[in-house]
């Protein structure tokens, strides 16, 4: 705006002094020019009456009262030939010259001036292109604090210390401590260390200076070092305040031991300048530095040591507690109906970050909105985790009818599978409505957080993912790409067994496996080994795989009626959640046992009896379902 100003008032200036050379052009020149034979001429024919004199510039008027002006050779001699005629001589100062070459100079100055104006801008324009992504808030204006924040007491109680050295310094300088100088919050993305930062700078009330770690890497060379210098003389001028760095890893990352060039050169001198101005910290500067990432792994190894980012801070999903606090904190923001339990919510989201319960409630909403409700209700909130899990629903989508029974088959032996092994998680829905890339969806909850699973657990987690494949050959004696994530799923689990947890009796406790990349998982792999253990290890892998097929295979043959009833009933309902399938196992196993009384008829369905009625639709159970 400044810059538009200036320019203006230059453009007005130089307009003026245009109009004004303009106008002594124009009284130069009002009067046409004559030759001076032409006055010598008129002179003797005495049609002179009136001589003005302006130096050597001489207006003459003749008898007809024209004016016209021309130039004498030399004045004083001409002034002696008048002198005894009837003219009238008038001489003026010569001052035209004067102003003349006034204005002359001062357009010369001003076209100097605008020189360097104009060099002006582009040197700062420079240094604006260099601090130009800095976003200063006070802390004041943030309107969050601790309150906000829920799920993660142990990293708030880290940083509450940060907010007393804000507020009151003096209390740690009076005993000669000194704050860290750097705060690292590293944890998967959605966890809340962005939200984190702001509510330290805002429970303290300081200036908060923002920046991303991408904003420092530009094409041009210097120009994110230049940033780093700028951001921190910037924080220096306002202290205590805090300088929050989000996503540090794009700048940060570990340089390499050689040469390089192009963008990584850039980097590399971005990094050196953020350690340089790390260090330079005096020792009363109230100045905190707060990093966020999901990639520790790839940080490097002089930007963690202490003195720069003294302290690192995990922040991790929340567990069953942590995520009732975060549905609470943002229950409070919408209209819930008296019977949603948070409890239940908390329970039905295991591994759900921060930012997915807010996202969950926050479709709840939309979903409520659209169907003109005033509150949020319970099946709000299951359709929303189902869209969240699983995407939307395809209602375009046709399926003929051999399709869905295959599909129907195939998660009942999901369902069945859950069902029957002791040590796998409750089962909480089934259905055959297709959603996102998915035809069909068994849900398990469990009861609570696992915080290390157990060799019987992982083992009846594949079993269950093979209840799929299982049931379609069991049934129709063919296999289908429905089971492709299921066997994905499963060879990924029963590879981490025998590689990266040591739950092989053959191999030992070994662990062959290399760590995926920080917290948003990565490539992984094996770690280098010889031909014969690399040929074990897969012949373990095989052989686990298989034994959990043969198991699915024998427990769904045992439970043929069950699994053919399930079928039935998820082709006529699609959905059925975890009460529902209770209610349908029991009934099953009633009729099986008062056909177990009856051995006159043998049930070709399930070898029991052909009256026990194991084999029909049950068809008050559907109709109990769908009411």
């Amino acid at each position: 705006m400044a810059l538009l100003v200036r320019n203006i008032l230059i453009f007005f200036l130089f307009s003026v002094l245009s109009l004004f050379l303009a106008l002594l052009w124009f009284m130069e020149h009002r009067h046409p020019s004559q030759d001076y034979s032409e006055l010598i001429q008129r002179l003797n024919n005495n049609q002179i009456l009136k001589l003005e004199f302006t130096g050597s510039r001489v207006v003459f008027t003749d008898l007809d009262n024209h004016a016209f002006v021309t130039t004498v050779p030399d004045v004083s001699k001409f002034l002696e030939r008048i002198q005894g005629q009837n003219i009238r001589v008038v001489v003026k100062e010569d001052r035209f010259n004067l102003i003349y070459m006034t204005v002359i100079s001062v357009f010369i100055v001003m076209l100097i001036m605008m020189v360097w104006w104009s060099l002006q801008p582009k040197e700062k324009e420079e240094s604006k292109f260099a601090s130009d992504k800095l976003v200063r808030v006070n802390g004041k204006e943030i309107g969050l604090t601790f309150e906000d924040i829920a799920g993660i007491p142990e990293a708030k109680e880290e940083l509450e210390e940060i907010v007393s050295f804000l507020k009151h310094p003096a209390n740690f300088k009076k005993i000669g401590a000194t704050i860290p100088r750097g705060i690292l919050l590293q944890g998967p993305p959605g966890t809340g260390k962005t939200m984190l930062a702001k509510a330290v700078a805002g429970e303290a009330g300081v200036p908060f200076y923002s920046f991303s770690g991408s904003d420092f890497v530009e094409m041009f060379v210097g120009v994110g070092a230049s940033r780093v210098r700028d951001l921190f003389k910037e924080a220096k001028k306002n202290t205590p305040c805090i300088v929050f760095i989000d996503e540090i890893d794009a700048v940060g990352a570990s340089r390499s031991s050689g040469a390089s060039a192009g963008g990584q050169e850039e980097r590399g001198q971005t990094l050196n300048a953020l350690l340089v101005e790390m260090d330079g910290f005096a020792t009363d500067d109230t100045i905190v530095v707060l990093a966020a990432t999901n990639r520790p792994d790839i940080l490097d190894s002089a930007l963690k040591r202490p003195g720069r980012f003294d302290r690192q801070i995990n922040i991790l999903p929340p567990d069953l507690k942590g995520r009732i606090q975060i549905l609470e904190v943002h229950g409070r923001k919408v209209s819930l109906h008296p019977e949603i339990v948070f409890e239940d919510l908390a329970k039905a989201t295991p591994g759900f970050t921060g930012a997915e319960l807010a996202n969950l409630v926050n479709e709840a909403a939309l979903m409520a909105a659209r169907k003109g409700r005033d509150q949020i209700l319970n099946e709000d909130f299951e359709k929303a985790r189902d869209r969240i899990l699983m995407g939307i629903e395809r209602k375009g989508m046709v399926m003929n009818d051999k399709d869905r029974k295959v599909l129907a088959y195939h998660e009942a032996g999901h369902g069945i599978l859950a069902n029957k092994l002791p040590d796998s998680d409750p089962l909480h829905k089934i259905t055959i409505v297709p959603r996102g890339m998915a035809l069909g969806q068994t849900q398990q909850l469990p009861i609570s957080d696992h915080p290390a699973y157990s060799k019987d657990y992982l083992r009846s987690k594949i079993i269950v993912l093979m209840g799929g494949r299982a049931a379609e050959e069991l049934v129709f004696k063919q296999q289908t790409t429905g089971a492709q994530g299921d066997l994905l799923t499963a060879t990924q689990i029963a590879t981490d067994m025998i590689c990266k947890w040591g739950m092989s009796k053959t191999l030992g406790p070994q662990s062959f496996s290399l760590d995926s990349g920080g917290f948003i998982g990565g490539a992984g792999g094996r770690l280098p080994m010889g031909h014969d253990t690399a040929r074990l290890i897969d012949q373990e892998v095989n052989e686990l795989l298989s034994t959990c097929y043969d198991e699915a295979v024998r427990i769904l043959k045992k439970e043929q009626c069950l699994l053919k009833n399930l079928a039935e009933i998820l082709l006529q309902v699609e959905t059925l959640d975890g009460e529902e399938f209770n209610i349908i196992v029991s009934c099953s196993a009633k009729k099986e046992v008062a056909a177990m009384k009856d051995l006159e008829h043998i049930c070709p369905t399930c070898n029991v009896k052909d009256n026990c009625s194991i084999g029909q639709s049950m068809q008050e159970v559907v109709d109990a379902i769908a009411s």
